[in-house]
This record gives C-alpha cells, sequence and structure tokens, in this order.
C-alpha cells in the first residue's frame, strides 16, 4: 500500500510528459513543414504577408476612424468659433442698448438689455471652456496620429520587401543545401579513397618498411656479427700497435747514428783554440 502514490506519482509524471513531447513533436512538425524545402519558405512569406496586410488594414481603419473624431472636433470648433463671434456681436449690442437705456430712464428696457447681456456672456464663457477642451484632445489625437501614421508607414515598407525577402530567402536556402550535398559528396569520396585498394598497398607498404627498420635493426645485434666486428677491430689495434713499434725503433736508430757527430760538432765549437 505505500507503493500506490510512488505509483501515482509516475503515472502522473508520464502522462503529463507525454502531452508535453506531444506538443513539442507538434511544433517541431508545423516548423518543419516551412522550414524544410522552398515551397515551405514561400508559403511562411506568403502567410506572413497576409498577415501583415490584415494588420495593415485594421491600423489604416482604426487611423481613419481617429481621423475621422479629430475632423468632427475641428467642425465642432469651427462651429463654436463662429457661434462666439456671433455672440460677440450681440453682446455688444446688448451692452449699446442699455447705455441708451439707462441714459434716457428707461429702467425696463435697461433690464431686458442687462439679462441679454448676462445670457450673452454666459453662453461665450461656455464655449471658451469647449474651445480649451476641443483644442486639447484635437492635439492629443494628432500626436496620436503622427505615431499611428509611422507605424503604418513601417508595415508598409515591410510589406513591400517581403517579396525580396522571400527570394533571398529561398536562394539562401538552396545555395546552403546545395553546399551541404557538395560536401556530403566530397566526404564520401574521401572515405571511399581511405578505405580503397590504393589505401591498402600504402598501409601494407608502410608496414613492411617498419618491418624492415626493425630487422635491420635486430641484425646488428647477432652474437657471431658482433664476434666477428670485435676480432676486425682486434686486428686493427695489434696492426697499429706493431707498426707504431716499427716507427719508434727507426726513430731511435736515427738518434744513435747521429749522437756522436753532434758530440764532436759540439767540442769543435766550445774547445779552446790552440796558443800561437
Amino acid at each position: 500500500m505505500e507503493e500506490q502514490p510512488g505509483i501515482m506519482q509516475a503515472l502522473w509524471r508520464f502522462v503529463t510528459f507525454y502531452r508535453v513531447r506531444k506538443a513539442l513533436g507538434l511544433v517541431r512538425a508545423a516548423n518543419e513543414q516551412f522550414t524544410g524545402s522552398t515551397s515551405g519558405i514561400r508559403d511562411a512569406f506568403d502567410i506572413e504577408v497576409n498577415q501583415k496586410v490584415q494588420e495593415y488594414k485594421q491600423l489604416e481603419t482604426a487611423v481613419a476612424e481617429v481621423e475621422n473624431v479629430i475632423e468632427t472636433k475641428r467642425l465642432e470648433l469651427e462651429r463654436l468659433n463662429a457661434e462666439e463671434k456671433e455672440l460677440l456681436k450681440k453682446r455688444e449690442g446688448a451692452l449699446a442698448l442699455a447705455e441708451k437705456a439707462q441714459v434716457e430712464g428707461s429702467n425696463d428696457a435697461f433690464v431686458q438689455h442687462q439679462a441679454a447681456f448676462t445670457r450673452f456672456q454666459s453662453r461665450i464663457n461656455e464655449i471658451e471652456e469647449r474651445q480649451k477642451s476641443l483644442a486639447e484632445q484635437t492635439k492629443q489625437y494628432e500626436d496620436s496620429m503622427k505615431k499611428y501614421m509611422l507605424q503604418l508607414t513601417k508595415m508598409q515598407a515591410y510589406i513591400q520587401a517581403l517579396p525580396a525577402k522571400k527570394a533571398e530567402a529561398m536562394a539562401d536556402f538552396v545555395s546552403a543545401k546545395r553546399i551541404i550535398e557538395l560536401n556530403h559528396r566530397l566526404m564520401g569520396i574521401k572515405t571511399s579513397f581511405e578505405e580503397g585498394p590504393v589505401s591498402l598497398v600504402l598501409e601494407e607498404n608502410r608496414k613492411l618498411t617498419a618491418q624492415a627498420r626493425v630487422t635491420e635493426k635486430m641484425a646488428g645485434t647477432n652474437v657471431e656479427i658482433q664476434d666477428t666486428m670485435y676480432a676486425d677491430a682486434g686486428r686493427s689495434s695489434e696492426g697499429g700497435d706493431v707498426f707504431a713499434k716499427m716507427l719508434a725503433a727507426r726513430k731511435a736508430q736515427k738518434e744513435g747514428q747521429t749522437a756522436p757527430a753532434e758530440k764532436e760538432k759540439v767540442v769543435t765549437n766550445s774547445g779552446d783554440r790552440p796558443k800561437i
């Protein structure tokens, strides 16, 4: 019973890792369908073009909506400006009529013109606040539009460059694959040469040469050859001794014959002359 949790845990790990490996296998298979051939590369770029074109159109639509909002606010601002201009004229008229009623002493007319002035001024204040808000919003939208337009430009350039990149990627794939095939072929030729009959002959010659060097060295250690070598050296040494003795004897003989003459010569040269 104690082994039950371990078995369940092992079973759970097996199921979990099986699912993970299955998912990874699907990912690898999905990747290989795009990277294993020129048609796969072409399909990958075509899919990328379609996706980017869709993204471009979606962003373009959003930018157009923002542009529409900006245009709406501009129109509202223009309308408010025109209304404000008209209200300023009316306010000026109400102020002038109020002054006239005051001079004429018409209190009812003065109150009427004063109320109109107040109404015009209140609307002018509302318009000015709305104008300020619209100006701030328009500036924010315009700043955002600059970013959106820059992004659209980049996406457009990317989409336009994809066909050339597709051609380059396909060419790189083909050239790299051909180089790999040639390298494999060269490696196969090299292996075939190393394992062929010529290689066997050269290897056998190397072995025979090495064996010849060994036998030559072993021949120098033969006892009979060594004895002959020592005998020849002894005869050569004996002959040298005889030759040296004979040379020494001849030299001594010559020195013995020349010794009395040299003695007489010495006496003659060093003796006393006869007196006269």
